[in-house]
């Protein structure tokens, strides 16, 4: 019976060595969708940025077509201004003068505006080009690492797969059927010590005479609270020998 209470010890490890490494495993896709999803909100922001700068530029165009005609109705009443033949007709291209070029004025600062806006557009197209760019390189880089950490706890769950077959042979099947049932039902846990007289899956108090029980591993012995395999708690030489 000792043997058995070894190999199902040994069992309970691997079992919990499996349990983390399925656990790391499983998170890696996530992380790999949060690092894709910040690369592609940083590329939407680029293309937000990318997209504004062609509207501001027509703008700019549009508005050197507007100064282009101002200035040319102002050459136009200055030359007429010379033909009037009244004074009203003088006064009357004076003011036509005064309002386009009061409106010259006005175009001209919303030129300066655009240039302004659209070289800061620019500034900050670049500069978030670049972080793009870093963001890209090092996502990655820690998608490479993902990758290969991914490779790493495949291989050791295979590696612990396989071992926990052969410990799995060595015990009788009916014991084997016990174990896997409290496993699914305690959370992966089945087999608990007798560390500090207490059953170390529950924490509840063994009774003394029960640990003597226990100790002389002859006979199966489950937790009265939790239902779990009590086995007793290996001493230091015995768990540097194993």
């Amino acid at each position: 019976m000792e043997e058995q209470f070894i190999n199902l010890r040994a069992l309970q490890e691997i079992d919990m060595e499996l349990k983390n490494l399925q656990e790391r495993l499983a998170v890696l896709p996530r992380r790999v969708q949060e690092l894709k999803r910040a690369v592609a909100t940083a590329n939407a922001e680029l293309e937000v940025r990318k997209q504004a700068l062609p509207g501001h530029k027509k703008q700019y165009k549009l508005t050197e077509v507007e100064l282009r005609s101002t200035e040319e109705k102002i050459a136009t009443y200055s030359v007429q201004l010379y033909s009037a033949k009244t004074n009203e007709q003088y006064k009357a291209f004076i003011k036509e003068i005064e309002t386009q070029k009061k409106l010259k004025v006005e175009i001209e600062d919303k030129m300066i505006a655009l240039m302004e806006e659209i070289e800061k557009l620019e500034k900050e197209f670049k500069e978030l080009e670049k972080s793009v760019a870093e963001i890209e390189a090092e996502t990655q880089n820690k998608l490479n690492v993902i990758e290969t950490e991914k490779g790493e706890l495949e291989k050791a769950i295979s590696e612990r797969e396989k071992r926990r077959g052969e410990i799995a042979r060595l015990l009788p099947e009916g014991l084997l059927r016990r174990y896997e049932r409290i496993r699914a039902s305690k959370g992966g846990l089945a087999v608990a010590t007798t560390e500090n007289d207490r059953c170390n899956g529950c924490l509840s108090p063994i009774p003394p005479q029960r640990l003597l029980e226990i100790a002389r591993q002859d006979k199966l012995y489950l937790c009265e609270a939790c239902g779990r395999i009590l086995i007793p708690t290996p001493n230091p030489k015995q768990a540097s020998d194993k």
